[in-house]
């Protein structure tokens, strides 16, 4: 299946060619996120079609929208 992804601020250069990803039928933003290299520690925020998803065992559907945000620092 292909899902659309979108990756923020440091992540960006992970977004694979075309901003799509094929998954396997059923996969999760877990194995979403182990196919992009993402480590767990390098994700802040994830949301699936515009909504805040703080499971990442959530199955996803194909043509799902996927937006990860990476932490956010300043001083």
């Amino acid at each position: 299946m292909e899902v659309r992804v979108k990756l923020m601020g440091m992540l960006r250069e992970k977004t694979p060619t075309g901003g799509t990803l094929e998954l396997p039928e059923g996969a999760t933003v877990a194995q979403l996120l182990q196919q992009l290299d993402i480590p767990a520690r390098e994700v802040m925020l994830v949301t699936v079609n515009g909504q805040h998803q703080r499971d990442h065992s959530v199955r996803l559907s194909p043509g799902d929208e996927v937006t990860v945000l990476p932490p956010v620092g300043g001083g």
